[in-house]
């Protein structure tokens, strides 16, 4: 059960530090000016007890703060790679604090063979409901684990990410995070960053997913997340076509939006480092069509 109340509390302190202009200069005695306040920039975390991200108002739905699980993991890491530069113990602690976190809000599916971990706020622009989940934040979480378990020694996390894995062998009409697409008569497997069973196939989001299975594999020899990682490999490798915009640019999804340039320059360099694994040339000629120098 989520501290909802004490992150409630510690958005009310966090609000109090807000600027703003006296009418008068006795210190003792004024009033904030309407309009005053400013508000956090979106998608900012707030470094609290449990790291919380200002999402303000996406699509006409205020969302405010929230609890995003892949934050709490990036912010895990975050604190991890702190700890490898300086060799600062508090550094570890908070890693492993969060980590810890993400290990106790895991949600146990399919009697208790995977987990995923959901948010508790609806996501407007795919539609998706409070209790939503997706294969990126399942990957990062993972990611964040392995940290976990490589400083630590503590099978408890590498048990939990054997569990994490598992979804991404389920289907998602049955709670996972695994689609499957047939295109002429063939099969493919997709990880939806957003997981629904019409998935808007976001594409930096499975490459990122993709990779990190890599990761995982390459520091644990796990042969399961090796699998899923050239299970992804093959179907990127068969709809990367589909995101061709022309002109240098790139879809974002498989619903027509056009990637703005953050995500277009991520899906550059994903493809950039994924021809230096594989030297595929399907990722260099995308690379190379999408790039602009």
């Amino acid at each position: 059960m989520r501290k909802i109340g004490f992150f409630l509390l510690l958005i009310i302190i966090s609000s109090a530090c807000v600027q703003f202009t006296p009418n008068q200069t006795n210190e003792k005695n004024y009033s904030v000016k309407e309009n005053s306040i400013i508000p956090p920039k979106k998608y900012s975390i707030d470094e609290s007890d449990i790291p919380l991200t200002y999402y303000g108002t996406i699509d006409g739905v205020e969302l405010g703060y929230q609890i995003a699980p892949h934050n709490v993991a990036m912010k895990s890491l975050e604190a991890f790679y702190r700890y490898h530069d300086t060799g600062n113990e508090s550094y570890l602690n908070r890693g492993l604090y969060l980590a810890d976190w993400l290990m106790e809000n895991a949600e146990y599916r399919g009697n208790g063979t995977f987990v995923v971990w959901t948010y508790d706020y609806p996501w407007p622009p795919y539609d998706l409901k409070e209790g939503w989940t997706g294969s990126l934040n399942q990957a990062t979480i993972i990611k964040a684990l392995s940290f976990a378990h490589l400083y630590s020694k503590d099978e408890k996390y590498k048990q939990m990410i054997g569990l994490g894995l598992n979804a991404f062998e389920i289907e998602v009409k049955d709670g996972g995070l695994r689609i499957i697409r047939e295109d002429e008569g063939k099969y493919y497997v997709w990880y939806p960053e957003y997981a629904k069973e019409i998935p808007p196939y976001v594409l930096n989001g499975f490459i990122t997913v993709i990779v990190r299975l890599r990761e995982y594999y390459l520091i644990s020899t796990d042969k399961k997340a090796e699998r899923l990682y050239l299970e992804g490999l093959i179907s990127l490798e068969h709809y990367l076509p589909e995101y061709e915009a022309g002109n240098k640019k790139s879809y974002y999804d498989a619903m027509g939006n056009i990637a703005n340039d953050h995500y277009h320059e991520m899906h550059v360099a994903q493809l950039d480092s994924l021809y230096q694994y594989t030297k595929n040339p399907i990722f260099k000629e995308y690379k190379e069509k999408w790039e602009r120098k």
